[in-house]
């Protein structure tokens, strides 16, 4: 740039000779070309331009021949927003700088670009302290500022990420003796800044020890920490977590912190454990449902005398036995309601019109719901084989109630049939069958109460009575685990 510009014909130019200038400007100029900064100088009203080889690349093939020239003809995409700053200066005195400037211009041909400088713009005065000229040092920050946009766009991305996912978010310290952060989500207590005492407030005391012992094992290996753990939720109570976290590393591998996202698994560990109980009720009901199928088998054999009715009648007990089977898996093993429970048993029979149901609305135990399920198949056969639905008159009224008792209350349930028909009422003697055993010996003794069945003209009532905790689940309670196992064994 020094040979341009002695070689330059300044007599054509509207500083004129080099020999014209002020001694000011020329060692200015010295100095500019001597510095390594990048530097152009726009001097007199006009803005000639004169500037260092450190500058020439920043303005593209504008070099050389915006030497020696008024800015505005080589700059004119610019010149509304560059002017403004050299005016100021020039009429001022004051200088102006910035950070991170953009301007758009065109340096390749007519392609045009948004580029970023550092600039400081100043005064150079001439002897008389009149501004004759003003410096210009810059430096280009495009690629810093490019790529800082890309981290904060990344960041953002990164960000509008976490936000969507409904994960917890935490920041450890390499040996994670501190917590940085954490983003709880509702689900655990935020944290925004520093943490020692995280361990207290996040875990509870019996079961640090084993996280602990996977935390050390990870930043042993320097690799993912992966537990599923219980934590103290945001309201203080346990809750379950599944929890990973990766290490942040430099360029030698030192753990720089961890960074970590933990989901609430709480409801998903209920369900799981909640599956694991109905599991361990449905094993114990088919093994009771083994013992109470082989006891029909047994106790039918014994009084059969045709194939046949001895295939019918187990085939009809064991059916009776899958109704209340269906009626617990529709609620969920957590029992039936009574009333459920006499329409299910009672439909096969037919007559309805004829069978009068009355109680309260109750929900029977799992053990109840298969004992008086029992019986009412067997009073249901009885009352169609030779009772009040044998002939065309009788009629059956059913009703259930709870009546008080010296400890408490019970549980009644009375069944009467009615007879108009003289033959009926003599076919309607005592049967020493199966459902006898099942009347008046399995299921009062079952649910530890009683039963009795009076036989009289033109009347049959089957009574049982039983403690009402035996019977019927209390409003507002559910089974727990081992209530309904015991019901079942």
């Amino acid at each position: 740039m020094a040979r341009f510009i002695r070689e330059y014909p300044w007599s054509e130019s509207p500083l004129g000779p080099i020999e014209t200038w002020t001694l000011s400007l020329r060692t200015t100029v010295d100095l500019m070309l001597a510095a390594e900064a990048q530097i152009v100088l726009f001097c007199g009203p006009e803005f000639v331009a004169l500037y260092n080889d450190a500058y020439a690349p920043t303005i593209g093939d504008k070099h050389p021949r915006a030497l020696g020239r008024p800015a505005e003809e080589n700059w004119s995409e610019l010149w509304t927003d560059l002017e403004p700053l050299l005016r100021g200066v020039l009429e001022t005195g004051e200088t102006f700088s910035a950070r991170d400037r953009p301007f758009y211009i065109e340096r390749s041909g007519l392609v045009g670009e948004t580029v970023y400088f550092d600039i400081s713009y100043s005064a150079v005065r001439a002897q008389d302290g009149t501004v004759e000229a003003v410096l210009c040092i810059v430096s280009e920050t495009t690629a810093r500022v490019l790529a800082a946009a890309k981290v904060r766009e990344s960041e953002q991305r990164f960000r509008a990420l976490v936000n969507a996912s409904s994960d917890v978010v935490y920041r450890m310290s390499p040996d994670w003796q501190e917590m940085h952060e954490l983003d709880g989500r509702g689900f655990l207590s935020s944290a925004q800044g520093p943490a020692i005492r995280w361990r207290d407030e996040y875990l509870f005391p019996e079961d640090q020890a084993s996280i602990q012992a996977a935390i050390e094992r990870a930043i042993m290996e320097r690799g993912v920490f992966e537990l599923e753990h219980r934590v103290r939720r945001a309201d203080g109570s346990a809750g379950w977590t599944t929890s990973r976290a990766i290490p942040i590393v430099d360029d030698i591998g030192s753990i720089l912190e961890w960074f970590g996202m933990a989901a609430d698994i709480t409801e998903k560990r209920a369900s799981e454990q909640q599956i694991q109980l109905l599991m361990r009720e449905v094993n114990h009901r088919v093994k009771n449902q083994y013992a109470v199928i082989l006891s029909m088998i047994r106790e039918t054999s014994k009084r059969a005398t045709d194939p046949r009715a001895f295939e019918h009648q187990i085939r009809e007990r064991i059916m009776a036995l899958s109704r209340s089977h269906d009626l617990l898996v529709l609620n969920d093993w957590r029992g039936a309601g009574m009333a459920d429970l006499v329409r299910e048993h009672l439909r096969p029979f037919g007559h309805e019109e004829r069978i009068s149901p009355c109680g309260p609305d109750v929900t029977l135990r799992l053990n109840a719901v298969q004992n008086i399920g029992m019986a009412l198949h067997e009073l249901g056969t009885n009352a169609t084989k030779y009772g009040a639905l044998a002939g065309d008159a009788g009629t059956v009224r059913m009703d259930w109630r709870v009546a008080p008792a010296p400890e408490g209350s019970d549980f009644e349930l009375v069944w009467e049939e009615h007879f108009s028909e003289p033959a009926a009422a003599a076919d309607a003697k005592p049967h020493k069958g199966f459902g006898s055993v099942v009347l008046q010996r399995v299921v009062p003794t079952s649910l530890s109460g009683s039963a009795s069945m009076e036989r009289l003209p033109g009347l049959v009532r089957w009574t049982l009575s039983a403690p009402l905790a035996n019977v019927v689940v209390a409003r507002g309670a559910e089974l727990d685990g081992d209530e309904q196992i015991a019901g079942l064994t």
